[in-house]
């Protein structure tokens, strides 16, 4: 559903990312991933009595590199606050967050996006990109816990976040998913965040509300809390649209309210009516002095910034001659466009090297759902494999085989050539003895080319290309295969 018929539909997302730090926002407890439950805690994780939080700044540093590449003002001072909620995961019965006065405020993203069978880009403006903790985690699984208790896992307790809240420019689904990869995307690029979604290190609350097309006043809006997949996230604003719709159609009001999506049933659900700000009760924390930034600082910041993808996207398609859509596709992620450059160093040709790419390695690595840093192919071996193509040694076709192979192992191509059989035909007899055999037994294809059909050509490659176990040059077949027609037409 990419325009619903009745309504124009209004999104604006809150990304909360990870920050790619050692240690937690206040305290020195480590950040970690998959230890046994409370053991990555510390006194100020915890609330014990007594104890003071103390800012890391390595979290201030990302927070204000992620602000400045999306081109956002870092403000030189910023205070924290606490957000006032009771939940078992939450020791302190407060976050400690930043509301009225946050590290940055605007900014912008330009997103890819697909519309009317043609790519574009849609500017997402942003609101604000602020500071805060984690909270704790409270664990319902009885094959987990052993019972039927909740149990509490106060390891994430702290973790330092930033979340990254758009205006409600977004008007699709897939718009909100194609904002979400762009983000994750910038966020790898600098190094801010591993915006893992699998892990819960980049999620998302999606704020939707519909309005009759051509108003300008926004309808009420619903919050759906916590969506980690892409896929999840356009599933359940679609479902949320349906279920928003059918009110408006109904005559019914939309209330404000927290909105949970079930995957499997494909609904949402109101999981409580929405809280404003001031149920909050947001205050200064007493216990941080707010934060100061010298412009110097800032700006050193920004000069250490690396050269990011629409940069990096511009440069490929200068110096590659590259089309935006392929330079598009290899910027999208830091690793990657390393990849591509390396391996067109190796090689010689960035174009060839952008469509073994584009065409061969994506694929392999989509279909064992890796990224090309976890990947065992090297930008050295690729670039020898296409080059043992160019060289008549092997076969397209049998090159391109061995990419999921080196892409799971890696090897070397030359030795996998030899050891699998894959050198290409090239003795001149072999392939002028395989072509004969395959006129001798197509007569009749022979004499439906000579009276104009032209495609049979086609088929008769694919003939001879069977005969030899795919291992003869196709461009080779080819002329053999006119040369002995023509040289028959002129006996």
């Amino acid at each position: 559903m990419s325009v619903h018929p009745r309504y124009e539909v209004v999104i604006g997302l809150e990304v909360h990312a990870q920050l790619r730090t050692e240690s937690k926002l206040f305290s020195p407890a480590p950040v970690t991933y998959g230890a046994p439950p409370n053991h990555s805690v510390h006194p100020i994780c915890l609330a014990l009595p007594g104890v003071l939080p103390v800012l890391n700044a390595r979290a201030v540093e990302l927070a204000v590199r992620t602000a400045l590449a999306t081109h956002g003002c870092v403000h030189e001072r910023s205070v924290f606050a606490r957000k006032n909620y009771f939940y078992p995961d939450l020791p302190k019965g407060y976050q400690i967050s930043q509301y009225e006065d946050p590290i940055a405020t605007g900014g912008w993203l330009d997103v890819p996006v697909e519309g009317n069978g043609a790519a574009r880009v849609k500017r997402v403006r942003l609101t604000r990109i602020h500071m805060e903790e984690d909270a704790g985690k409270s664990i319902h699984d009885a094959a987990v816990v052993g019972s039927e208790a909740t149990h509490v896992d106060l390891n994430r307790a702290g973790v330092p976040l930033l979340e990254i809240v758009s205006e409600p420019d977004l008007r699709s689904p897939a718009e909100a998913a194609a904002y979400l990869r762009t983000l994750r995307s910038v966020l790898r690029y600098i190094e801010v965040s591993d915006a893992d979604m699998e892990r819960g290190n980049f999620r998302c609350d999606a704020n939707l509300s519909l309005r009759p097309h051509g108003n300008v006043e926004l309808g009420t809006r619903t919050e759906l809390k916590n969506l980690n997949s892409f896929r999840f996230v356009e599933a359940a604003l679609e479902a949320e649209i349906a279920r928003q719709a059918a009110l408006l159609d109904d005559g019914e009001a939309v209330r404000q309210a927290t909105m949970a999506f079930d995957p499997a049933t494909g609904r949402t659900r109101v999981l409580r009516l929405k809280e404003n700000a001031d149920d909050y009760r947001y205050f200064p924390d007493p216990d941080l002095v707010p934060l100061v930034l010298s412009p110097d600082r800032i700006e050193a910041m920004r000069r250490s910034l690396p050269e990011l993808a629409e940069e990096k996207c511009a440069r490929f398609e200068r110096d590659y001659a590259l089309s935006s859509a392929e330079a598009r596709v290899l910027t999208e992620s830091r690793a990657l466009a390393a990849f591509f450059e390396a391996a067109a160093a190796a090689h010689g040709s960035a174009k060839a090297i952008a469509n073994w790419i584009l065409r061969d390695v994506l694929r392999a690595l989509r279909e064992r759902d890796v990224e090309i840093e976890a990947s065992r192919l090297a930008p050295e071996a690729l670039a020898a494999l296409v080059r043992l193509v160019d060289e008549g040694r092997t076969t397209s076709k049998s090159a391109r085989e061995l990419v999921p192979e080196l892409v799971e192992r890696g090897g070397d191509p030359a030795v996998l050539v030899r050891e699998r059989g894959l050198e290409a035909l090239s003795d001149a007899g072999a392939l002028e003895d395989a072509v004969d055999a395959v006129l001798a037994a197509h007569a009749e294809d022979v004499a439906r080319y000579r009276d104009g059909e032209t495609q049979v050509l086609n088929f008769l490659m694919g003939q001879v290309m069977r005969r030899t176990q795919g291992k003869a040059d196709p461009s080779a077949v080819r002329s053999i295969l006119a040369s002995r027609i023509e040289r028959e037409d002129e006996a």
